[in-house]
């Protein structure tokens, strides 16, 4: 929580970062891959004690690019909407 009680907007988004990835499951289909943008706008705080989840879609994918939009709640209020682009990556 950041000093006004409330959860810190870089938690927010890092939680954002790794929800895209859960999100694009099925279209990752077992690959890797990385973070090419995520931008996210805060809605409202959210406050301890407070539920937090992430629930969002894949709105495009094809080859190696993944467009998924999401929100994160906080007992189900909205407090960041979110969207992100995933490249998928082969292991070398």
């Amino acid at each position: 929580m950041n000093g006004a009680g409330f959860m810190h907007g870089g938690c927010m988004m890092t939680f954002a970062d790794s929800a895209i990835f859960t999100i694009a499951t099925d279209e990752l289909a077992g690959s890797h891959g990385v973070t090419m943008h995520l931008a996210g706008d805060f809605l409202d705080p959210a406050s301890v004690g407070q539920l937090i989840e992430a629930r969002g879609e894949v709105v495009r994918a094809g080859g190696k690019t993944i467009y998924v939009v999401g929100m994160i709640r906080a007992d189900g209020k909205p407090v960041l909407s979110f969207n992100g682009i995933i490249r998928k990556i082969t292991r070398r």
